[in-house]
């Protein structure tokens, strides 16, 4: 049994800033949380529970360059109580989800690479005391990229794809469900829900190199209700759905980011929202948010005071790359938003809102801990209305994790050191990567995985001369097997190919 770690809490002030703006003056209380050690990590979801939260995400452990899932608990108070990796056998794990279908339990999605059966989907069982209850490994998965879990059908599916085809596993029966991913397409998942007994799943089709929005709707015995490849007219040159969420009546509001070619030349990294009533089947139109920088889209949610929608942008300044909230009314009418960042970079991933309304957003940040990617999360105790708290500093926290100095990590006979991108900088007009590892490598049957920031599949294929694609900018993590181990190496994509 693993045994969780306590990580002390190391008190830092750091110079923030903040900018809100709202429709009222009640103040809402902020808090921030940084965890991480002497490797990189990366918060992907918050699962909050009566006594605490539970933050999910993946950790590049120091001086190994291998990946596992990262599980950090909180008290009430935001305190830590304890970390712990997912344990196992494994050349490389990443947390991809979690939920909790019992009172201070959480499960936790990953998508795992292990010499017997090559990738495929695990479920972590942990308390809120540490304790770790188990694994399950669904059958059949062998192969299958997971990305999230839907209750449906009175069961927990998971949602992902096998090779090019979306697919669906039941953890009950192991039933499959496949749709999508006809001759010379590939299809991938980043976000799926049910409404109305429907399945709602969103993504991206790539076809002849391009890569657009999808948005799929299925029955529950397989049959297709509904099907949008690249639904909106505007002028794209890349596009993809990050995720959806239900309001009132069946509409449903797909998130997605986009690139487009400006005017003045150049580029943009953009989102929109796609509103859609599943049932029945009809695009009711679409909203467009920034028309300029760097401001891909993350999550999407709805509560009771309207539609949340997050994030990251670089609209202000000081921050450099940071999170931003957007309030709608129920109806879609615009309430305010707001920018939270430190002086470094801040990427987020994941909404929660718990039942006291609660909001939870799960991220990343570079600088809390030396120079490094720690996880991270934002509470915010209401969606609003929010107070104008620009360059007030909200309750802060930094914990250094004494998980990382205390592993016992096997090492390999030839280090991780020794493997490198050439270049691992990839700017606007870069066409090749190299793979460079050790002589004693060369001649072994070397294949690669390319992850994005969230964990999802973006490229793969074989040999040490990886070609660049139009791949989003942002960090990556190129995984590398040569036959006996699996190593991660980071990759920074900083523009798209032209």
């Amino acid at each position: 049994m693993t045994q969780p770690q306590v990580t002390t809490n190391v008190s830092r002030t750091l110079w923030m800033c903040a900018m809100w703006t709202c429709l009222w003056g009640v103040h809402a209380q902020v808090e921030f949380r940084a965890v991480g050690g002497q490797g990189e990590e990366f918060g992907e979801v918050v699962v909050p529970h009566g006594s605490g939260a539970f933050l999910l995400g993946s950790t590049q452990l120091p001086n190994t360059q291998d990946v596992r899932g990262y599980v950090v608990h909180y008290d009430q108070n935001l305190d830590v109580d304890w970390t712990a990796l997912t344990p196992g056998d494994v050349m490389f794990e990443m947390a991809m989800d979690g939920w909790s279908d019992e009172p201070g339990v959480v499960d936790v999605l990953t998508w795992r690479l292990t010499t017997a059966d090559g990738y495929h989907a695990a479920i972590h069982s942990f308390d809120s005391t540490g304790v770790w209850r188990g694994i399950t490994v669904p059958p059949l998965t062998q192969g299958f990229r997971p990305t999230c879990s839907v209750e449906w059908l009175g069961e927990r599916w998971v949602v992902g794809a096998i090779g090019n085809r979306p697919t669906a596993i039941s953890l009950n029966t192991g039933e499959l469900k496949h749709w999508g991913g006809e001759n010379g397409v590939n299809d991938e998942i980043r976000d799926a829900m049910v409404v109305n007994n429907l399945l709602v799943s969103v993504g991206s089709r790539t076809e002849a190199g391009q890569t657009r929005t999808a948005i799929w709707g299925m029955y529950p015995l397989g049959q297709m209700a509904f099907e949008f490849h690249q639904p909106d007219t505007v002028p794209q040159t890349w596009s993809q759905a990050e995720a959806l969420a239900l309001g009132l009546n069946g509409n449903v509001r797909v998130l997605q980011s986009y690139e487009r070619n400006l005017p003045s030349g150049g580029g943009a990294l953009l989102h929109s929202l796609i509103s859609l009533n599943a049932l029945t089947g009809n695009l009711n139109g679409f909203l467009y948010g920034p028309t300029a920088g760097e401001r891909p889209g993350r999550d999407l949610a709805f509560t009771e005071g309207g539609w949340l929608k997050l994030s990251q942008t670089d609209v202000v300044t000081a921050l450099d790359q940071s999170m931003l909230l957007t309030h709608y009314t129920p109806g879609g009418g615009y309430v305010g938003q707001g920018a939270w960042g430190t002086l470094f970079e801040d990427d987020p991933s994941r909404l929660t809102v718990d039942s006291l309304g609660q909001i939870w957003v799960a991220g990343s940040t570079r600088g809390a801990l030396n120079d490094t990617w720690n996880a991270c999360l934002l509470r915010i105790d209401s969606l609003g209305p929010l107070d104008n708290w620009s360059l007030e500093t909200p309750g802060f926290g930094v914990y250094n994790d004494l998980l990382f100095t205390t592993l016992d990590v096997d090492q390999v006979p030839e280090s991780s050191e020794a493997w490198r991108l050439f270049p691992s900088l990839l700017g606007p007009r870069t066409e090749r990567i190299r793979i460079d590892g050790p002589a004693a490598a060369q001649g072994r049957d070397i294949t690669w995985t390319l992850l994005d920031g969230r964990g999802r599949e973006v490229a793969k294929g074989q040999g040490l001369d990886v070609q660049v694609g139009r791949w989003a900018p942002g960090r990556h993590v190129l995984v590398v097997h040569d036959g006996r181990r699996a190593r991660a190496l980071d990759l920074v994509v900083a523009g798209r190919q032209p």
